[in-house]
């Protein structure tokens, strides 16, 4: 039995739908379907400050825990204080 693999993209619609970014060429009948999820790129004009915001915010939504700036004064002060010793 032959194998032929087609690969597209498409995109999985709120109901559960899949929409094909093109038409399969196969001949009629069965086929299977792997669907994996793609992280398209950066929409064009998204510039550096969005793009990482973006990325603190989903971070965040992660459980990511960020230092206070306390935190880092006080790891930069005991760096500086640790080459007096």
């Amino acid at each position: 039995m032959a194998t032929t693999i087609l690969e597209l993209l498409g995109t999985v619609r709120s109901d559960g739908t899949l929409e094909l970014d093109q038409k399969v060429t196969f001949a009629p009948g069965r086929v299977k379907v792997r669907v994996e999820s793609v992280e398209l790129p950066a929409p064009p004009g998204q510039g550096l400050v969005q793009f990482v915001q973006g990325l603190r915010q989903e971070m965040a939504a992660a459980g990511h825990q960020f230092r206070s700036q306390e935190e880092i004064d006080a790891e930069m002060e005991a760096l500086r204080n640790e080459g007096d010793s």
